[in-house]
Parts: structure tokens; sequence; C-alpha cells
């Protein structure tokens, strides 16, 4: 069979000028060369030729990819860079603090936003919540600058003090006999003995810089503000004094028995006593109202919000309101008389001869939460969000999870007498004897 040679030797030929055209003198050994360089070139990919003669090897797709990834990675790897410095810091702030340390060794740009004092303000309130007021805050000017990062990482510190049980104890000695009550502030511990005496005492030094003297018997129970102090005594009186002069400025006369516990907020002042009453008085002296319905020692008290809460000896714990002296409720569950109660609006803590400390929900009753491992009467207690920080006559402290009644952490026989009262902060504990 013959074909026509017209239509053939024109293709041909065609394709003889092209390649002709396209080829490189050295093509063939450059194209051995590459293939002896790397056995693994795959030889489909030897088909595509480049029509840039300048182009000594061929570029495959994943070579391409990679320069194009590699190349564009150069030019946004800094994100945050990229980014207004408002929204770097409002990503930085969901980070926790390890995730920030660590970016600091990023590059220059991120180390100097993770340094930024404003970003660790940020993180501070996030994660912490509101700022601790330090002895040292109370000495600065308007014009200083609080360092946020120093106080993040103080309070990462102290948290994880308090999950631990790390501590250090010291002793302030001064009283000549057992101290039964205890407030303190950043700059300041007041308490109050059988000595008959109150006595403030300088936190960062220790030393007792005030004695008060004005009751004819034991000092129970006090309680302080910027204006005031209020405090209760054997001798069934309670004194108003002034923070200012630290003289007496109100007696307070009305209870037949021992002042076992007080309390009071900007309008009111609250009392109870062995007597079995609970009293309420104005801050100018003047005598409200009287409740009565325990059937035996008022303990304890506190109130919030116009509701009063009372411990007694009779095992009862009563929830009463303020303006009518209404009891509103009876909390049953004790086995023992009451020794102490804390309320902050919505629950009840209270501990008892029983040994046990019971959680309340204040608006329905139940007891929502029983802690147990006290060998002795509970004799004082205190408890924020988190836990409970509880004093015993078996001569220890004992720290509780307020969630689950953990006990968390028990610092046995740090006293060598009864633990009178309790009170802590982020900081400290701080008990009596």
């Amino acid at each position: 069979m013959k074909f026509s040679s017209d239509p053939e030797n024109t293709l041909k030929s065609k394709l003889l000028r092209y390649f002709k055209k396209n080829s490189h003198p050295n093509r063939t050994i450059r194209q051995s060369y590459n293939i002896a360089q790397d056995s693994r070139i795959d030889e489909g990919f030897q088909q595509q030729k480049s029509n840039n003669t300048s182009c000594p090897s061929l570029i495959t797709t994943a070579t391409y990819l990679s320069a194009v990834s590699s190349d564009q990675s150069k030019k946004i790897a800094d994100f945050l860079d990229a980014l207004p410095v408002e929204l770097a810091y409002l990503i930085l702030s969901y980070c926790d603090e390890k995730a920030v340390f660590e970016s600091t060794l990023v590059s220059k740009r991120w180390n100097a936003l993770c340094r930024d004092n404003h970003l660790w303000f940020q993180l501070y309130r996030q994660h912490h919540g509101l700022i601790y007021a330090s002895p040292a805050s109370t000495t600065a000017t308007a014009g200083d600058i609080i360092d946020y990062k120093y106080l993040y990482e103080r309070k990462t510190q102290l948290l994880g003090r308090w999950k631990h049980g790390q501590q250090q104890m010291q002793t302030i000695m001064g009283h000549s006999d057992s101290i039964y009550c205890v407030q303190f502030d950043t700059n300041k511990i007041v308490t109050g003995s059988r000595d008959r005496t109150i006595k403030f005492w300088s936190i960062t030094s220790q030393h007792c810089y005030k004695t008060l003297k004005g009751h004819q018997a034991s000092v129970l129970c006090l309680q302080y503000d910027d204006t005031i102090l209020v405090s209760g005594s054997s001798d069934h009186t309670l004194l108003v004094w002034s923070m200012k002069t630290y003289q007496p400025t109100r007696c307070l006369r009305g209870h037949t028995s021992g002042v076992l516990d007080v309390c009071f907020d900007e309008n009111t002042i609250a009392s109870c006593s062995k007597d079995a009453t609970i009293r309420t008085w104005t801050r100018d002296g003047k005598l409200l109202q009287t409740l009565m319905g325990h059937r035996g020692p008022v303990n304890a008290i506190q109130f919030r919000n116009g509701r009063l809460v009372s411990a007694s000896g009779d095992t009862v714990i009563k929830l009463w309101d303020m303006e009518t002296g209404q009891c509103l409720r009876d909390f049953v569950g004790h086995a023992h008389g009451l020794a102490c109660i804390r309320f902050d609006g919505k629950r009840i803590v209270s501990g008892s001869n029983d040994n046990r400390i019971k959680v309340w929900n204040a608006d329905t009753g139940e007891c929502i939460l029983t802690c147990e491992g006290h060998t002795g009467l509970v004799r004082s207690l205190h408890f924020d969000k988190n836990k409970i920080v509880s004093g015993s006559y078996d001569q220890s402290i004992r720290v509780w999870d307020i969630q689950t009644g953990e006990c968390l952490h028990t610092f046995a026989r740090c006293h060598t007498s009864w633990v009178f009262d309790v009170m802590f902060d982020e900081t400290k504990i701080i008990r009596q004897v």
C-alpha cells in the first residue's frame, strides 16, 4: 500500500524545524547528567520540555509548590506583626502563662508584645480576677506604674502554694493570755485577748504599735472598718472605738451575759450573746431590735443584704429578716452545738462540736456538703469561692475544697493548744490560740 508523501513530508519537516528551533546544543548531555544526579526522578516528567532555553532542568509540580510555599511562609510567618497591636494583644490574652512565655522566644516583635504591661493586665483580669492590693501598693504614688507581669507571676506562685500546701510559719507574741479573735488587712493585724486588751500589729514588721484597754473582762470578738472598731466582751458590753484616735466613743449595753460575736455594715451593728439573744443597733448606739428564738447561747452571727444567720449551742442555725425580725428558716443537721458560722449571702458554712463542717443553701435550707476530718470541735472557719479554712480544738488547721468537701491540706499540731479563730486571704492564714 502506498501513502501520499506530501502530507507526511510536510508534517515531518514542520516537526524537524520545531525541534531544531527549540533545542539546546547540550540538551542531551544535561538530561543524562540530571538523570545521573538523581535516580529518583520520575521519567514521565521528562516529557514536559521547557520553552525557556536558559533553564537547564525541568521543574516538577512538587518542586514548584514547595518553592511557592517556602516563599509564602517567609512573608506570612509573623502573622502577629501583620495585625494591629490591639488584635495581637487580644489573641495573646487568650493564651495561658506558659504559652505567653514561650511566645517571647519566637522573635523580637513577639517578645516585645508578650512583655507589654497592658497584656499582662488583661491576662491577670481574665485568669485571676480583681487585682489584689499588696502592702507596697499603699505607698505608691499616682504616677507609679503597676507591674502586672510581676503581679501575675506572684499570683500564680501563691496559687501553687495553696495547691501544694507550701507554707512558712511565723509566730507573733505579745498578749499575756489566750487570743480569742482576729481580723487583718494588707497592713495590720488586730487581735482581742483574754488579757482584756486589743492589739494592733504591723504585718511587715510584726511589731505591736497600739494597745487598746477599756473592757473589764476578756475580749471575745471584734470587727473594724476604716472609721470604727467594735468589740464585744465577757463584761456583757460592746465598745465602739475610733480608728483615728483609738479611743472608745460609745458603750453599748443590753446583753445580760458575755457578747460572743459582733458584725456590722455601714448602717447596722449586730451582736449575739450567751444570753441566747441577738441585738441590732445603729452605728451611733441606738438599740433597734432584739431577736429571740434560740434555746441556747448564740455563739456566732453574720449578715448580708438584710438577712442574718445565727449559730447556737442548741444545734440550730437560724436565718432572720433584719427588717422585720422574723425567723425565715431553721437549718437542722448538726448533732451537737454550733461554734462558728459564715455567710456570703447565698451559702452558709457552719462548724460544730460534732467535729463536722456543713455547707448550706441559704435559700432552700438544703445541706449541700459535709466535711469530715477534724477530731475536735470546729471552733472557727473562713471561706471563699474555692476553699474553706477551719481551726479546731484538735490543734490543727485544715483546708477544704468547697465544691467536693475534700480535705486538701492539714497543718497538724501547728499549735500547742486549741485554735480559737482563723482568717485567711490569698497570701496567708492567721490563727489564734
